[in-house]
């Protein structure tokens, strides 16, 4: 739900370089699901003034773990086998509510019928090792959502 195009494909260019540099046991794929601007746009009608994690932002978590959860239960196209679990990186932020989104991701993970791994990155310490990984690995670290009204607030 990042409404920016460019701020989007950044992301996604981030995450595949990370990828390829990093190292890993088992094999990692990127998949990336279609740039929907007009979905969020629709679910957000009328909600444009709400405070930062209100209603506003659980529509957007509700929107994109669905997505995803749809997507897990398709697999990767070339594939078609579906994933073992999805989980979300949004519970790094100290500013999003992990129970909120890990409530959604386990209702997204029973309508699509793929287990939901619940998280919350920002424990012991994570949001300040994540900010170590960033330098660690030169990534480019958003200062914001991705969410055009976040950045009026």
């Amino acid at each position: 739900n990042i409404t920016e195009e460019g701020e989007y494909r950044k992301r996604a260019e981030e995450m595949q370089s990370l990828i390829r540099r990093q190292p890993h046991q088992n094999p990692v794929s990127f998949y990336e699901g279609a740039y929907d601007r007009a979905a969020f746009f629709e679910m957000a009608k009328g909600m444009e003034n709400c405070r930062e994690g209100g209603e506003r932002c659980l529509g957007c978590f509700r929107l994109r773990l669905f997505e995803t959860a749809r997507l897990a239960a398709e697999g990767l196209p070339e594939e078609g086998v579906p994933f073992d679990c999805f989980t979300t990186t949004l519970t790094i932020s100290p500013l999003k509510n992990a129970a909120a989104i890990n409530a959604i991701g386990e209702e997204a993970a029973r309508e699509y019928g793929v287990p939901f791994l619940p998280c919350d990155f920002k424990k012991r310490g994570g949001f300040q090792r994540s900010i170590e990984l960033s330098r660690e690995y030169g990534l480019y670290r958003q200062n914001y959502c991705g969410c055009v009204f976040s950045l009026s607030h």
